[in-house]
């Protein structure tokens, strides 16, 4: 998850000029074909709904299956793979209704830490419109492949569907 903090009228600007960024639009645009090799090569014995509890469940085993650490996960050759894992898991949190959309959001100021990011110059993460902070979808990858629980992304999914009922119940109030 991000962090929440007031933002300047100078860094909203940047936010908002970050969601044009001609490599984060690419990235996005990219979308469907990153998720068919995802589904075909990465997991292809997903359940018959994918987007759901039970795929995230189903997806992190095959993550932790296939990455022994999260070290490899920073190695510059599995970043195609690791790219694919992120956007399946943000995309869950996005098609199960919980009105969430993408964003490219610097979570970390320390760019030598955040290879994933650095790698391809943005940031995605999940907004939901009833949670103050982001699903930061490279630390969820990055949290499964090292506690090895297999349950990291279906109890964040979880507080996300809460939250959600609760907010649609009281009338969808602004943050």
């Amino acid at each position: 998850m991000g962090s929440y903090r007031k933002l300047s009228k100078a860094r909203l600007r940047q936010r908002e000029k970050d969601q044009h960024d001609p490599r984060w639009l690419a990235w996005l645009a990219e979308m469907d074909g990153a998720l068919e090799t995802f589904f075909s090569v990465d997991v292809p014995d997903m359940p018959a709904d994918p987007f759901t509890a039970a795929g995230l469940t189903h997806a992190e085993q095959s993550l932790m299956a296939r990455f022994s650490s999260a070290d490899p996960l920073l190695e510059p050759e599995n970043a195609e793979v690791a790219d694919r894992f992120q956007r399946y898991l943000g995309e869950t949190f996005i098609r199960s209704g919980f009105e969430g959309r993408w964003m490219n959001v610097r979570i970390s100021d320390d760019r030598d830490t955040n290879v994933f990011f650095d790698r391809r110059g943005f940031e995605p993460v999940v907004s939901e419109p009833f949670n103050a902070v982001f699903i930061d979808v490279v630390s969820l990858i990055l949290t499964a492949a090292h506690r090895r629980t297999g349950e990291e992304w279906t109890w964040v999914y979880g507080h996300s569907a809460n939250d959600y009922a609760v907010w649609v119940a009281k009338g969808r109030p602004e943050l």
